[in-house]
């Protein structure tokens, strides 16, 4: 009885604690409408969603860790959002999240501003935003869980974690100092400021005169910010705006780790992960249903896209879109944001991309993820392709895109960053108007 009464008192002033913090923080909280997210009135004649793909599975534990009757799971299949704007051009874009994500990092940015979603919209395209196989909206597979409890067998349970908060800022953001310092015992600072431990190696990268990176006005949770009650050891307070960003609140967790693998017998290494196996296929059927496609991919999906390519002359191999080669025609242009160009992970060659338009596109601060794509690029060159590797730190920019990172599409200068990237499709894609309206329902 007494440990009850010490329970129920601990409640007490826990409860306590929270709405006091609610109470301090309340006057100071802004709304994310309190401003507007669009740069102007946006005209679209349809919009929805929809899934693509997905497989049945049998299992025993769809619902809990003890075994139960059979039943029906369907997993694997993609979430698809998409608007269509009047007068679309022919070719839609297909734009996919990385890692860590889902494809709300692609529809308004952490501070309220207009995202890449509606500026494809905006600027004539028909525009397909999806989530990866296995993760955000379009599910996990729970049974995998129950399972791997249910029998014990742990040495395969899932990892399902994600990048930290104070993770991502140490990983695009900026860094904690001093080094072997945590967020308790060190200092955030963001990259370029005084401190940043990469500036006497790399002052070129390090100097920047825009802040792009968060914090800026609304990126900020004001009830985060004031840990009013924390629970555990307080964080220190000169990392509390840091570390109450919104970008945060993006982060899902990567339970596309809980789909099944896959082989190929012309990748190296052969075993594909669920990632890859699901949402490459998920992507080429979205394709070849929307008979065209440019498809964006961003860092973790980048291997997810040349997957799809992969699919997509399976496909052809199998006769699926009917003439040769035409399933693979399909894919009217590949972009590569700050992701891996690798042909030999994914069974690949240049001569794949001879008739593909291909971007890799990277941000101010060089990023590993990309390594090897210059090769990549002169590949395709080579096999009489069109390829380019874009990257904001090239001086032809000068100083306009200093500091954008790794997360571009959430950065301060996320649109102007995305126009460039729509420059280059409307020099290298043929994508005329579609023809014929849905002004009055037409089809």
């Amino acid at each position: 009885m007494r440990r009850d009464r010490l329970i129920k008192k601990s409640i007490s002033i826990l409860s306590a604690a929270v709405v006091v913090s609610f109470a301090a923080t309340a006057s100071a909280t802004v709304y994310p409408t309190d401003k507007r997210h669009l740069t102007g009135p946006l005209r679209i004649c349809d919009q929805g969603s929809f899934f693509v793909g997905g497989v049945p599975k049998i299992t025993q534990y769809a619902n809990s860790v003890a075994p139960s009757s059979y039943q029906e799971l369907i997993i694997t299949q993609m979430y698809v959002q998409f608007q269509v704007p009047p007068n679309a051009r022919r070719w839609p874009l297909i734009m996919v999240h990385g890692g860590g994500y889902s494809g709300s990092c692609l529809e308004s940015t952490p501070d309220g501003r207009e995202g890449w979603f509606s500026r494809s919209v905006r600027r004539g395209l028909a525009t397909y935003v999806v989530d990866q196989a296995g993760r955000g909206r379009s599910g996990f597979d729970r049974s995998f869980i129950n399972e791997s409890i249910a029998t014990g067998n742990l040495a395969g349970f899932p990892n399902l974690g994600n990048t930290s908060s104070s993770g991502i800022w140490t990983a695009w953001f900026g860094f904690i100092v001093p080094s072997g310092s945590d967020i308790i015992t060190g200092t955030m600072i963001q990259r370029g400021d005084p401190g940043d431990p990469t500036c006497a190696s790399d002052p070129f990268h390090c100097a920047h005169t825009v802040q792009v990176i968060p914090p800026v006005p609304h990126s900020v949770d004001p009830s985060i910010e004031a840990r009013v009650g924390a629970i555990g050891p307080a964080a220190n307070p000169a990392n509390d705006t840091y570390l109450a960003l919104e970008h945060y609140k993006y982060g899902v967790p990567n339970t596309n780790v809980t789909l099944p693998n896959s082989t190929c017998s012309t990748c190296n290494p052969p075993t594909i992960n669920g990632a890859d196996t699901w949402s490459g296929r998920d992507l080429a059927t979205l394709v070849e249903g929307l008979k065209g496609a440019i498809v964006a991919t961003h860092s973790q999906s980048g291997s997810v896209g040349h997957h799809m390519v992969r699919y997509l002359k399976e496909d052809d191999a199998a006769g699926k879109c009917g003439a040769p080669g035409a399933c693979l025609a399909m894919l009217k242009g590949l972009i590569t944001i700050d992701g891996v160009c690798s042909f030999a992970n994914t069974g690949l060659t240049a001569a794949d991309f001879a008739n593909i338009p291909y971007l890799v596109f990277r941000g101010w601060y060089p990023s590993p993820i990309s390594n090897g794509c210059d090769g990549t690029v002169a590949a395709i060159k080579a096999a009489g392709g069109t390829a380019d590797f874009i990257k904001l730190d090239d001086p032809s920019f000068g100083t306009r895109f200093q500091g954008v990172t790794h997360m571009m599409m959430m950065s301060t200068k996320s649109l102007e960053v995305f126009d460039e990237i729509l420059k280059w499709a409307d020099k290298n894609i043929k994508n005329p108007p579609a023809g014929g309206s849905c002004e009055d329902g037409d089809d």
